[in-house]
């Protein structure tokens, strides 16, 4: 099931892509060091003692998200000093913090993050079937096995009757340690999603929490503070300013020097309005959260978002993802696919190294993952593998670029212009700029694709509706026919269909021709067959 993803309403069918200009090179992090041998440096359990032991401060626990205490009085906690352990421990990273709108290094040579979010370890055990495993291995997987990420983001939840110390000390403590040792950067990422304020998360309550964190890693140039995951509302940029700024000053009187994320409201969409009206204070960066449900992965639409104010504030995406419609995907706000919506943002994305980003979710559980339960990388038309390639700088072709039937001759019974005809269901381009659409009052359209030779297939995808428009663009009720030497055979039927990816198995004979023959287009106006593609894999 999904978590963490709420709805965030559905985009209009897009216009067509703009291009994608380049922009001028940015860092990556120097190269990590050599891992080191697993043993901890007592940077928060020193911090701890001194916070807890010599200021004899007492932190009551916090409250749940969209259920917190009313706000009361609270004890500020002075910086506290690492100990000579922790400040003769080497930086394996340099400090960023940012200069105009780019996150920099020490020496102010831009920077771009790539990296993943993990699992919240108090959430590590939800899905026994998925054969959890321990959030340290998972944070070692990172960086390992042609993974490269140079920052993890840790998602740390707060409700429940744990304390804050306890909080820390269990589930965000040992993973920045591990972080120090790897030699990556740790966004510890106070992960509400809720209502702020009046009807929400009291600001003392995130105050509490930051009251805390903020002075034991203030001088862990590895760690980063994302302030607030996701406020939702009020849907006010003015409202929400007047609510985080105060804690941002309690941040940066403890730790003046960490790079802090701000996210905004409606789930850290608003950084059009943070370019308008920056929050005060220095060495913040302006949070962005993206989605398929958004729309179409275009330069035009990513710009209007957050492409534009990118280029006045620093900005970095810490959540996005996707996966096609099944089991690895929900309905509403991840469902996307590789060659329509992820092979787009990362051109768009490498062309704006100023942009820095952590993709959601490095996990087997949490969507949209990016392994299966047992921990196999997901592939295709999922986000795992494609990921992966992309940390390591490595090329991944889309799923729909190459396949048996790219080029190959279709014949449909309708299209609903020159420029959407049947041949855009075999052009290899699975954007909503490459669909065969039938016309306006074709209730039965058909659409017949002939190979250029005889071909064993092991399954046929079927590719239809479009990206950010849910399940109701889909096809319907339709079948898929296969022609061999014996004739033409049915190989799938799909009745109420909602899945904008569908795989048929192909028959043990060679297929000539692949024919869809639909009977209800969709549940959409107008009701006429969205088909991105017909990939035809042989075997």
């Amino acid at each position: 099931m999904l978590r963490n993803i709420l709805f965030r309403g559905r985009s209009p069918e897009p216009t067509v892509p703009a291009p994608i200009s380049p922009a001028p090179p940015v860092s990556r992090p120097a190269a990590r060091p050599p891992r080191r041998a697993r043993t901890r440096h007592a940077v928060a359990a020193s911090a701890l003692a001194l916070v807890v032991a010599g200021l004899g401060l007492t932190v009551p626990a916090a409250g749940a998200a969209g259920a917190a205490p009313a706000d009361v009085e609270r004890t500020k906690v002075a910086p506290a000093a690492l100990s000579p352990a922790a400040e003769a421990a080497p930086a394996a990273v340099p400090r960023l913090g940012t200069s105009g709108n780019k996150i920099v290094d020490a020496a102010g040579t831009p920077v771009q993050l790539r990296g993943v979010s993990v699992l919240a370890p108090r959430h590590n055990a939800e899905c026994p079937e998925c054969h959890p495993r321990p959030i340290s291995d998972v944070i070692d997987m990172t960086v390992s096995d042609g993974w490269q990420s140079d920052v993890v983001r840790l998602p740390v939840t707060v409700w429940g009757s744990l304390s804050v110390e306890d909080n820390v000390a269990q589930y965000v403590d040992p993973y920045v340690q591990q972080a120090v040792e790897l030699g990556i950067y740790i966004i510890v990422d106070l992960h509400y999603v809720s209502d702020y304020g009046s009807t929400g998360v009291p600001q003392s309550t995130v105050a509490e929490f930051w009251d805390y964190v903020a002075p034991l890693y203030a001088d862990v140039p590895n760690v980063i503070y994302e302030v607030f995951n996701e406020p939702v509302a009020p849907a006010s940029w003015a409202t929400w300013k007047a609510y985080i700024q105060p804690v941002v000053d309690d941040i940066r009187a403890v730790a003046p020097e960490t790079l802090l994320l701000m996210g905004g409201p409606q789930w850290s969409t608003y950084v059009n309005q943070a370019a308008a009206d920056p929050i005060a204070g220095n060495d913040i960066a302006y949070v962005y959260h993206l989605y398929p449900n958004q729309g179409d992965a275009t330069a035009a639409n990513l710009d209007a978002k957050f492409g534009n104010a990118a280029q006045q504030i620093p900005v970095i995406l810490t959540e996005f993802g996707w996966n096609p419609p099944g089991e690895f995907s929900d309905p509403t706000v991840t469902q996307g696919t590789t060659s329509g919506w992820g092979i787009p943002l990362r051109q768009y994305l490498d062309a704006r190294p100023h942009i820095s980003w952590t993709a959601w979710i490095f996990d087997n559980y949490w969507k949209p993952q990016m392994f299966d339960h047992d921990w196999n990388l997901l592939g295709g038309e999922h986000q795992g593998a494609m990921i992966k390639a992309w940390l390591a700088d490595q090329p991944y072709a889309s799923p729909c670029a190459s396949h048996a039937a790219v080029g190959a001759t279709a014949v449909a019974s309708s299209s609903s212009s020159a420029t959407s005809g049947a041949a855009k269901a075999v052009d290899g381009d699975c954007t909503n700029a490459g669909r065969w659409l039938s016309a306006a009052g074709d209730t039965a359209p058909t659409l017949t694709i002939t190979l250029d030779a005889p071909t064993v297939v092991d399954q046929v995808d079927v590719y239809s509706g479009f990206i950010g428009g849910g399940s109701v663009n889909v096809l319907r009720d339709f079948t898929v026919e296969v022609h061999t030497s014996a004739g033409w055979q049915q190989a799938a039927a799909f009745d109420d269909n909602t899945l904008g990816l569908v795989s048929v198995p192909g028959p043990p004979a060679a297929v000539d021709q692949v024919r869809l023959v639909i009977t209800d287009p969709s549940n959409y106006t107008p009701d006429v067959a969205r088909v991105f593609e017909v990939a035809v894999r042989a075997g």
